[in-house]
């Protein structure tokens, strides 16, 4: 329809003028900051309160960063922990394309939607469920395991 048309033109019109008056470079260039900033409150928070067993990337770019969790865990229960915790992330096997228990030991946490205290928060009460599961494996295991 012609009324379609002129929508998408006028919307095209108005992204052509935000590239030109320099608005979108400018944007980047602060949302990059507020995101540096709230990746390094989360790698920082994952320094502070996790145990040495469990690992994690330094992503250089993206939203996300991804943990490690040793193998023996049950990720759908630490999720469950977590949710009880009022903090969630998306356990890493969402993303494997088969049934590899590789991705069972992944869980993905985004840093870009929340506030750097928020953030730090989130990981007080993430590493708690995710500590509370290490300690019942080592016991399980009778190995011991630093949590």
């Amino acid at each position: 329809s012609s009324q379609r048309s002129n929508r998408m033109l006028c919307s095209c019109r108005a992204i052509l003028s935000m590239a030109r008056d320099g608005f979108l470079d400018q944007h980047v260039k602060l949302i990059r900051q507020i995101y540096r900033e709230r990746r390094d409150v989360m790698l920082q928070a994952l320094r502070e309160f996790f145990p040495p067993a469990i690992t994690w990337t330094h992503p250089q770019g993206g939203l996300f960063l991804w943990v490690t969790l040793p193998d023996g865990l049950d990720m759908r229960a630490v999720f469950e922990s977590a949710v009880e915790q009022n903090v969630v992330f998306v356990p890493g096997d969402s993303f494997y394309a088969n049934d590899s228990r590789e991705g069972s030991r992944h869980m993905r946490l985004n840093f870009s939607n929340a506030a750097p205290e928020q953030i730090r928060e989130g990981m007080r009460r993430l590493a708690t469920a995710v500590k509370s599961h290490l300690k019942a494996a080592a016991l399980r295991s009778e190995q011991p395991l630093e949590v």
